[in-house]
């Protein structure tokens, strides 16, 4: 399944979010973009109610027209998951360097949602589980089963400062999906395909370029999780 936007690159504002321990690492998502179109990896199972975005929204969504996400004052995180193909450039990274990309955008996804939502490991009637995965291409599989595990954001942080560098591919693009479900009956709410790529980028004055990419669009896509939420919870599924 594919999807194209027609309106081009799409300028953001990342929100400071206690992200300030990031500054001389991350230049923010300046250098990133979001992609023309996206390919879905198999992550979300059910492709079907999901639809073109439009302005700001990622390449693909879906709202659930009867949710009311006022309810939920709470949220449980499943570990950030990789999907890519055999010869993608996630798969040519080694795992340690895997690890660490999942734990950060697990570490952003609650440093930016713990202000409006109680992060529990429990389901609940004001609960809301969220799936997330990293992709790279239709038909991916899991990587080496890499899975996020719960860190401080300035610990995530600082995990990233150790991602080798040298002959290893650089991420230059980067794609996720993500499912947000009722957690006691796993109804799905909302349901998002998205893609970013990286502005061309010399690495001559720092090492960790080449890893910008993917945090930026990692604390892009969280940064924009928690603002959709909010207008979800203001006025309501449209």
């Amino acid at each position: 399944m594919k999807t194209s936007r027609r309106d081009g690159v799409k300028m953001c504002v990342l929100g400071a979010v206690g992200l300030t321990l990031a500054a001389g690492l991350l230049t923010g998502c300046k250098s990133t973009y979001q992609a023309r179109k996206t390919e879905t990896s198999g992550f979300l199972g059910n492709y079907s109610q999901l639809k073109e975005g439009k302005g700001d929204e990622a390449l693909m969504v879906y709202v659930n027209p009867k949710a009311d996400f006022k309810q939920y004052k709470k949220i449980t995180l499943d570990p950030v998951r990789i999907y890519a193909t055999q010869d993608s450039s996630l798969s040519k990274l080694p795992k340690e360097d895997l690890q660490r990309l999942v734990n950060y955008l697990d570490a952003s996804l609650r440093e930016h949602l713990k202000k409006d939502y109680v992060i529990v490991d429990k389901p609940g009637p004001d609960v809301m589980r969220l799936r997330v995965a990293i992709t790279e291409a239709k038909g991916a599989k899991v990587v080496l089963d890499t899975i996020s595990t719960i860190l401080p954001i300035g610990l995530a942080i600082s995990e990233i400062k150790n991602l080798a560098v040298g002959s290893h591919t650089a991420v230059g693009s980067v794609g996720i999906e993500g499912e947000a479900l009722n957690s006691m009956d796993n109804t799905r709410l909302f349901a998002a395909v998205d893609a970013r790529v990286g502005r061309k980028i010399t690495g001559k004055f720092d090492k960790f370029d080449k890893w910008r990419t993917a945090t930026d669009s990692f604390d892009y896509w969280a940064e924009r999780l928690e603002t959709r939420l909010t207008e979800l919870r203001n006025k309501g599924a449209k």
